[in-house]
């Protein structure tokens, strides 16, 4: 048996599909590279500012003035309009025209300095979960601070104490708040550093699942196979190995524009986030390999890589950390190569630590190419013996 002719062949044929289908290189290439400049661009400023919110002032009183003034020199939002009705404001939301807003209740002043704590309002849409965080942010620091100073003036006032001894009351601690790995508070530095990996895994895995599909799909497996040898492994290998390539120097290239052209931090020698993009490609592959082995069918395969890939972004921890969900949905998320890429790159490029501690995100990314093994004959055999599924 001529191996390396029948692995030539086989390889020849995955090139040739490649270029002949335009959507292999719009997904391998055009997507990926656009999403990361889309999303990179998108944060380059760093922290959301300017969050267009409203206000309800029914009091209309000094103090309630006192507050317009210091939530709109607020760095976070932009009182973009007044209402005078809480109905006409909560319109103003639902149209979209503003993220939340803020209801200055009645005799605000008056309650507030004959001290029957008057309440204040926020109104915020968490369907946008960053601005309404900054909003949340916003109402409550202002109303604190507003809170504060109404309680230093009335002590200053009746003179019972200074104004050294009233500022040490009001705080008696001062706290200084370090972001560790992120001191700008940066959102692209923690947002990018795991989407863009997330949306380049969720490529690989639906053309790993694609390219194998379609050979099921069209009933062209039994050339397939036939080009390497009947070997399951040069097929495998022959189809594959380009996605590998193509794929490892997209990465790249993305690695290089958050790394070096918008100078996401990279506080680890660059070779340990290079030699992790290729892991990360094989094991998406592997993985996706291996559900297409579970179940060898186009539209099946294709949907388990799709759901699981998009999925991968609330229980791997992404859009909220693992500590927030359930364990069991934590426990599905470490099954997601991706995973650990993103811890490595916390490790590594974030926080700079000794390879020595990352060593085992590394060798659990080695797993994934050994999960289809077992199951090649399965895939095999649904190869030499395929039965149309709509």
């Amino acid at each position: 048996m001529n191996w390396k002719l029948f692995l030539n062949d086989s390889i020849i044929r995955g090139l040739v599909q490649l270029v002949r289908r335009p959507v292999y290189y719009i997904v391998m290439m055009v997507l990926p590279i656009a999403t990361a400049l889309f999303m990179l661009e998108l944060m380059k400023g760093g922290a959301v500012e300017q969050v267009p919110v409203g206000i309800v002032d029914r009091d209309n009183s000094q103090v309630s003035r006192t507050l317009h003034h210091n939530l709109d020199a607020f760095q976070q939002v932009n009182i973009k309009a007044e209402y005078p009705t809480f109905h006409e404001a909560m319109s103003a939301v639902q149209r979209g025209d503003i993220y939340g807003f803020i209801l200055l209740p009645e005799r605000l002043q008056e309650k507030t300095l004959s001290g029957q704590q008057p309440k204040i309002s926020y109104y915020i849409n968490y369907a946008y979960f960053a601005p309404a965080s900054l909003q949340y942010k916003g109402f409550k620091t202002v109303s604190m601070l507003g809170n504060a100073a109404i309680a230093k003036g009335t002590i200053e006032a009746v003179g019972l104490l200074n104004s050294h001894s009233v500022a040490s009351l009001l705080q008696p601690i001062l706290t200084h708040v370090h972001g560790i790995g992120n001191p700008y508070t940066n959102y692209s530095y923690y947002l990018n550093v795991s989407f863009i990996p997330g949306l380049l895994s969720l490529f690989i895995m639906l053309m790993t699942a694609f390219s194998i599909g379609t050979e099921l799909k069209y009933g062209t497996c039994r050339q397939w196979i036939a080009s390497a040898g009947r070997s399951m492994w040069f097929a495998i290998l022959g189809k594959l190995v380009p996605h590998t390539v193509i794929f490892t120097s997209v990465g790249w290239f993305i690695q290089f524009l958050m790394y070096r052209v918008y100078g996401l931090p990279l506080n680890c020698p660059p070779w340990h986030m290079l030699i992790a993009m290729p892991m990360l490609v094989i094991a998406n592959q592997g993985f996706a390999l291996f559900l297409m082995c579970v179940a060898p069918n186009f539209r099946l395969g294709t949907t388990l890589c799709t759901l699981l890939g998009v999925l991968s972004f609330s229980y791997c921890g992404f859009s909220l950390p693992s500590e927030s969900i359930y364990s069991w949905v934590a426990a599905i998320g470490s099954i997601m190569p991706v995973k650990y890429y993103f811890l490595i790159s916390v490790d590594q490029a974030l926080n700079g630590i000794d390879l020595f501690y990352s060593r085992h995100f590394y060798a659990n990314l080695l797993v994934y190419p050994l999960l289809p093994l077992p199951l090649l004959t399965r895939l095999k055999n649904a190869c030499l013996h395929p039965i149309y599924v709509p």
